[in-house]
């Protein structure tokens, strides 16, 4: 897998907060990390509305944010 894989889940209908700034130690969600390091990004809030398999973008550059679309495959 590469540095930007994505990260495959089976995840429970819900709310989610997607991390956007990439610094979360708990990729791929939201632990707080833009506001400690003043990233100036925002966590994504994400529903899913029933129980599915997802790939999380960790590129953070897919323009199906925050799901993947294969952007990482492009980025070094």
């Amino acid at each position: 897998m590469g540095r930007f894989s994505p990260i495959v889940r089976d995840e429970k209908a819900g709310t989610y907060y997607w991390c956007s700034c990439g610094e979360s130690q708990g990729q791929p969600f939201c632990d707080g990390s833009h506001s400690r390091k003043h990233t100036g990004k925002a966590p994504l809030e994400v529903r899913i509305e029933s129980d599915r398999k997802v790939a999380w973008c960790t590129c953070k550059q897919s323009s199906k944010k925050p799901f993947c679309d294969g952007t990482h495959s492009r980025v070094s």
